[in-house]
């Protein structure tokens, strides 16, 4: 085992500092935040759930240039093109209309896609190997605070006017600084070839590790981009005001703030598989609570659980991509962040047409839905330990 020292941890911080935050600006901002802004600007449910899966479909050609990209430019200079593309987006955002905001979704999305193939293979390839989950779930934790910080500042500045736009560009811009201390040396890391896969899916455990993360990814992303996107709603319809929906957001975040270095230990001590049906099953039962009538407290409580397992599906699809011995790490994590993206794309069209032909509720019974299915789904490969 190498010593502590061998690893570069000035980069291994550095990076961890750009996601925590570029994350609230291309995420905080883009995917929690706006939706709400938008619902005030008149938005339907029909169109904020197009809105909210333009925001997912526009990762998806940012996810898979991304390691094309690497390979070319180097990982600094994508987790930067990716960058300006949220700068752009929001300005766009700002200055346009309905429904020319969807094209602004799309290139806020590709932005975070870029920074996200860019950044996660090149920090999780010089991390420690034997605790590569828990710095998994630790950079989790910390991209996690987006959800936390963002509708708290909104809510402090204010969500009317162009506050919200202010803070995701000062956020955005502000990554780079931590980006300029991460060691050049580094970027050499994703200028190697694709090495070519010589063994057969799914025959060896680090495959059936890899099939547990497509199926986390698959189910995961229409989960998180459903509640993310259409939250505001599912509060709307429940008589939450918009200062106390900001303030369940934030706990919705926050609940995802503290489980993720959970999430990864418990990945690492007893497989992905186990820790994908605690979630799973947590995701069922709180979704299910939340149908119920709830006073305020209660309300908060729920949603911090239910935010932490949510948020975990993507932690988990992750450590799935980078503990599996075939193929390139770049490809590996682009493949898994586009299925949950492809999956991230529908979960808001199918929730906001189920919302506006019933209530705000049908959110969270499609949440659960898709918990148990999940549920089923990792039982059915087998709960594998590493």
């Amino acid at each position: 085992m190498r010593n502590t020292s061998d690893y570069d941890w000035r980069t291994i911080a550095a990076l961890n500092l750009v996601s925590a935050m570029a994350q609230v600006g291309q995420f905080g901002i883009a995917f929690v935040v706006l939706p709400v802004w938008l619902a005030q600007q008149g938005l339907d449910a029909t169109q904020l759930g197009m809105f909210a899966a333009s925001l997912w479909l526009g990762q998806l050609p940012g996810l898979g240039l991304a390691p094309w990209l690497c390979q070319r430019l180097g990982h600094r200079w994508v987790i930067v093109c990716g960058l300006l593309c949220t700068l752009t987006a929001l300005a766009w955002i700002a200055l346009a209309g309905w429904p020319f905001w969807m094209m602004g979704g799309s290139l806020a999305g590709f932005g975070l896609g870029l920074r996200w193939i860019g950044l996660e293979p090149w920090l999780y390839r010089i991390a420690p190997v034997h605790a590569r989950g828990r710095l998994v779930g630790f950079h989790e934790t910390l991209i996690a605070l987006a959800p936390v910080v963002a509708p708290l500042l909104a809510g402090f500045f204010g969500l009317q006017g162009a506050a919200v736009f202010w803070i995701g560009a000062v956020f955005t811009l502000g990554a780079l600084l931590p980006l300029a201390y991460a060691r050049v040396a580094a970027d050499d890391v994703a200028a190697q070839p694709i090495q070519r896969v010589h063994v057969s899916p799914m025959r060896s455990l680090n495959e059936r590790i890899f099939k547990l993360g497509v199926v986390i990814a698959l189910l995961g992303g229409m989960i998180e981009a459903a509640v993310s996107g259409l939250f505001a709603l599912f509060a709307q319809d429940r008589g939450v005001s918009i200062s106390q929906t900001a303030d369940l957001l934030a706990m919705f975040g926050l609940g995802g703030l503290l489980l993720q270095y959970a999430v990864g230990w418990l990945a690492d001590h007893r497989g992905v598989g186990i820790a994908a049906l605690f979630c799973a099953v947590g995701t069922a039962l709180v979704s299910v609570v939340l149908t119920l009538p709830l006073d305020y407290a209660l309300l908060m409580a729920a949603v911090f659980m239910l935010g932490g397992y949510i948020t975990a599906f993507l932690t988990l699809a992750l450590i799935a991509s980078t503990t599996t011995n075939s193929g390139n790490m770049a490809s590996n994590v682009s493949m898994i962040s586009m299925l949950y993206t492809v999956s991230a794309v529908a979960g808001p069209l199918i929730a906001g047409g189920a919302i506006k032909a019933t209530h705000g509720d049908a959110l969270m019974w499609l949440t659960a839905a898709a918990a148990v299915a999940m549920a089923c789904a990792v039982a059915m490969v087998g709960p594998s330990r590493r």
